[in-house]
């Protein structure tokens, strides 16, 4: 038990006690006698002619996978009922030993976050998601880790109490039209009648309506009002429809209903003071987006310098900005370009960003998810509406300057660590790295990091290396966010210096942030006891 040997606990009355822990087992069956306690396996013995044996019965081989598939779903749905990362890592480890796929695990996780939670899309389906995505870019030996993350979220956001169920409109003869839907939908979410936008949403994949209608009814809704939520109800709706996707649409009104949440309750912009100068320049704009809209898809395709305008992003004054976008938009450059130049300039935001400010990391981390999550909602479901965006994300852009004062100074081309410490192999150069982020060095990880892209080693162990180093941690989901929209930017863009800034955004604020190890510590046991290992047993030979 938790890699003791039972064979020295002692019996009483038919109760077997583990000398470790003091957990008290039936003898006969496993059962564990301690409430939450994880049961242990029995099986059937005989003694003959004083040899013990210890029966397993003939063909049970697959059905003792099942079983243990079927262990595993129930140790799992105990870890997130208790919160236990211990019982989730164990329960994650032995599922994939016993065959259970990544996808059955992500959307037994997918399914109890959003059932279990009256707090919008929480970021720990939002996590689990992300690690979906993920999942090819991140070294096998850490795909254990990478699961138990994003679960250990969802069960640290969730009550453990079901929402209040909700069910889509009658049928009728005389359905409502999407139009009057829509209208409905954007006046509910206006009016923060949480229940009424369920209802409508719920109706429209009842009808069976496709995914680009429902994306545009959300995706409209979250930019009907200023950044909502510091971008989050954007980024949460993408991350909502990728869920989607691992469901394979199965049970999709339970993953629907909770970004309604994020729409009604999270923070609109133009409410606040901060944003009360831009209301002016921005509301002449918004007004008019069907026109830039019409005027954009009727253009010739423009191409745009994505380096270049990302410049013109990282301004220090909104005003003339905000023309500077309408322009190129009616000039018919698409909205993909822009949202590109955007994730460049929050990248940009990040590497320069000093840690004398490390109180306003999630400002950078916003801007850069929120322009990656506009760029996904561009290519699920374009409209005129979601245009306006692309205005919120260029103010908020420039309300991030002060965070790049003092501007934190990025490494120079060919610049060396101190000394001109050399390496033999790349496998020294990333050991070095999670060595410098093990203690927050971040200018040193940044210098190396440089050094590895200007040498043109392989792209993938570097890939590997810091979604480990972030998986040491008790990630959060800023970290998430910017891995994602590092990678993915990483592989759309041609120009060697964006690829190099995009790593290095990456890189710097993964290792700047302070935060535990309980996570990588209860997953590295749980894989232990998986291989039949003891943890009673010391790691060394002293």
């Amino acid at each position: 038990h938790m890699g003791y040997p039972l064979s020295e606990g002692s019996v009483r009355d038919g109760v077997l006690i583990c000398h470790w822990h003091h957990w008290e087992f039936d003898l006969k069956t496993g059962g564990c006698f301690l409430t939450n306690g994880d049961d242990v396996a029995s099986f059937p013995v005989e003694v003959r002619d004083d040899v013990l044996f210890v029966g397993i019965p003939k063909g049970a081989r697959e059905a003792a996978r099942q079983r243990l598939v079927d262990r595993g779903m129930r140790t799992l749905e105990q870890g997130l009922k208790d919160r236990s990362t211990f019982l989730i890592a164990k329960a994650v480890t032995a599922l994939r030993e016993s065959g259970a796929t990544p996808q059955e695990i992500v959307q037994h996780g997918l399914f109890y976050g959003a059932h279990k939670t009256n707090e919008g899309w929480s970021s720990g389906v939002a996590i689990l998601t992300l690690c979906a995505n993920l999942w090819d870019d991140i070294d096998a030996a850490d795909h254990n880790l990478f699961l138990v993350h994003g679960l250990t979220q969802i069960a640290n956001r969730t009550s453990g109490s079901s929402r209040r169920q909700r069910f889509p409109f009658p049928r009728s003869n005389e359905d409502p039209d999407l139009v009057t839907l829509k209208r409905w939908f954007r006046r509910y979410i206006d009016l923060r009648d949480r229940g009424a936008a369920e209802r409508i949403l719920l109706t429209l994949h009842d009808r069976g309506e496709p995914v680009e209608t429902l994306a545009d009814f959300v995706f409209t809704t979250a930019t009907d009002f200023y950044f909502t939520g510091d971008g989050h109800a954007l980024d949460f709706a993408n991350k909502m429809f990728e869920g989607l996707d691992y469901v394979e649409w199965r049970g999709a009104h339970e993953i629907l209903r909770p970004i309604v949440v994020d729409l009604v309750s999270r923070t609109r912009h133009e409410e606040t003071s901060r944003w009360q100068d831009a209301v002016p320049v921005l509301d002449p704009v918004l007004a008019r987006v069907d026109e830039i809209w019409a005027a954009n898809q009727t253009a010739d395709e423009k191409t745009l310098d994505v380096s270049a305008f990302a410049q013109v992003l990282l301004g220090d004054d909104f005003e003339p900005i905000v023309p500077q976008v309408e322009e190129e938009l009616r000039a018919g450059v698409s909205p993909l370009a822009i949202c590109r130049a955007m994730t460049y300039a929050g990248a940009v935001r990040t590497v320069r960003f000093h840690l004398k400010n490390e109180g306003d990391w999630h400002d950078v981390a916003n801007i850069y998810s929120y322009a990656h999550g506009l760029y996904r909602a561009f290519q699920l479901a374009p409209s005129a509406e979601l245009l306006r965006g692309l205005f919120h994300g260029a103010v908020f852009c420039t309300y991030l300057r002060w965070l790049n004062m003092p501007s934190a100074r990025v490494p120079r081309e060919g610049q060396r660590l101190p000394g001109e410490e050399t390496f033999d192999s790349t496998e020294q150069m990333l050991t070095r790295l999670q060595e410098f982020a093990d203690f927050q060095k971040v200018a040193e990880a940044e210098i190396l990091v440089n050094q590895y892209l200007e040498e043109d080693h392989d792209i993938t162990p570097l890939r590997h290396a810091l979604a480990h180093i972030m998986l040491r941690e008790d990630a959060e989901l800023h970290m998430f966010q910017v891995l994602e929209a590092a990678f993915r930017h990483y592989d759309l863009s041609d120009d060697a210096e964006e690829k190099r800034i995009h790593m290095l955004a990456a890189t710097r604020y993964i290792t700047a942030q302070k935060v535990m190890k309980n996570i990588l510590w209860s997953t590295e046991n749980a894989e232990r006891l998986q291989r039949g290992e003891l943890l009673s047993d010391r790691d060394d030979d002293d």
